[in-house]
C-alpha cells in the first residue's frame, strides 16, 4: 500500500501543532526527506521486469535507477542465478563481444553497466525476462510517493523535522531531529550495503 501525502500532512500538523499547514507547506519537506533517504540507498524500488528477445545485447536502466542490487533471469526455470558483474566493466564486455561468442545459458551470464544500460554477455540466444532489483533516487515530483508502508515512520518523522527546520521552529527541530535520525539509523541497520559480486 502506497503512503498517502494526506496522512503525512495530518501527522505533521499534529506533531508541530500547525493546523493551518496545507499540502504545499509540507511538499518541500517530503522531498528533502526522500532526498536524504536516497543518499543512504534506503529507497529500494519495487523490482521491475524487463523482457528481452533473442539477439538483445542490453537492458535499459529502470526509472530513477541509482544503484543495482541484482539482475536475475526469470523464465520459470529452477536455475535463476543473478547475472555476475564483469570485473573489467564495459571494456571487458567489448573484448568478450569481439571474441568467440558463446550461447547465453541461464546461470552463466554476465553484465557491464554503461551509458544507462546493462550490457549482457553473452548476447541472448533466446527470449528471457529479467527481474531487476535496485535502489532508486527520490523523484523530483512528490505528488506520487511510490514507497510502501515500511517507509511511513521515516517519512513522517523526516518530513516533520524538515518542516520544522524550514519554518525555523527550533524547539520542534530539537525534538524531531533525533527521532528522525534514530529511525534512519534503524533503516540503515536493517538494510546493510549489498556486496558487489565481481568475477565468478
Amino acid at each position: 500500500m502506497a503512503i498517502s501525502k494526506a496522512d503525512i500532512l495530518t501527522f505533521v500538523q499534529q506533531a508541530l501543532n500547525e493546523t493551518g499547514f496545507v499540502q504545499a507547506d509540507v511538499d518541500p519537506a517530503i522531498k528533502a526527506t526522500l532526498t536524504d533517504l536516497a543518499k543512504y540507498n534506503l529507497l529500494t524500488a519495487t523490482p521491475v521486469t524487463s523482457a528481452q528477445v533473442s539477439g538483445a545485447k542490453f537492458i535499459p536502466f529502470p526509472t530513477l535507477f541509482k544503484k543495482l542490487i541484482s539482475i536475475s533471469p526469470n523464465d520459470g526455470s529452477v536455475d535463476r542465478n543473478p547475472l555476475i558483474a564483469l570485473g573489467g566493466g564495459y571494456k571487458e564486455y567489448k573484448r568478450n563481444l569481439s571474441g568467440s561468442q558463446v550461447n547465453a545459458t541461464i546461470g552463466q551470464m554476465w553484465f557491464a553497466q554503461h551509458n544507462k544500460q546493462f550490457f549482457v554477455w553473452p548476447t541472448l540466444t533466446q527470449d528471457i525476462t529479467f527481474t531487476i532489483d535496485y535502489y532508486q533516487h527520490s523523484a523530483r515530483d512528490v505528488n506520487s510517493i511510490a514507497y510502501g508502508d515500511e517507509f511511513a515512520n521515516a517519512l513522517d518523522y523526516g518530513t516533520t523535522y524538515h518542516a520544522a527546520l524550514f519554518r525555523k521552529k527550533t524547539s520542534y527541530v530539537d525534538i524531531w531531529l533525533p527521532i528522525y535520525l534514530a529511525e534512519r539509523a534503524t533503516m540503515i541497520a536493517m538494510n546493510p550495503p549489498q556486496p558487489s559480486i565481481v568475477g565468478r
